[in-house]
């Protein structure tokens, strides 16, 4: 059985978006993945060009999207994981079949000054993101746990 993964965060225009698509790379066929915004923005151009560049994904059709709209559709998630503080302190709605919500506190990507500083700022988020994902996949593949993750990443259950 596939897990099934929401990442949350405030807009979903970028940290949401980039672990969306690292799981997509990582977890491959044993995650089913989406990922959605407390109240969505626009797609970041640079978090598209940044996962292009360092992991040879084009993520430039992904869609920015509500949370509300999945809870709505009925979606069912194994966990669902917020990616940033905002996302957080927010109220999120609770789905069905969940085991766990989890919260990784991800740099935030926002800066000022030149595209390539505002690049690397996303760097950051993405390698934090890459981190956690690949220890998340190693958690839970092939099962899903309800305990046994950084005790930094617990929010509730």
């Amino acid at each position: 059985m596939k897990t099934k993964v929401l990442f949350v965060c405030s807009a979903n225009t970028t940290r949401s978006q980039m672990a969306e698509a690292l799981l997509r790379k990582y977890g491959g066929e044993d995650f089913e993945v989406d990922s959605a915004g407390i109240n969505p923005g626009v797609l970041n151009p640079l978090a598209v060009e940044v996962i292009l560049e360092d992991e040879d994904m084009d993520i430039s059709s992904y869609q920015t999207n509500k949370v509300m709209d999945y809870y709505k559709e009925g979606k069912h998630y194994h966990y669902v994981i917020t990616v940033c503080d905002d996302a957080s302190n927010e109220p999120c709605p609770v789905f069905p079949s969940l085991d766990g919500v989890l919260h990784w506190n991800i740099t935030s990507p926002a800066s000022d000054g030149s595209i390539d500083r505002k690049k690397a700022k996303i760097r950051v988020s993405k390698d934090e993101l890459k981190e956690n994902i690949l220890k998340f996949i190693s958690l839970v593949k092939n099962q899903h746990i309800k305990n046994g993750f950084p005790e930094s990443w617990r929010l509730n259950k």
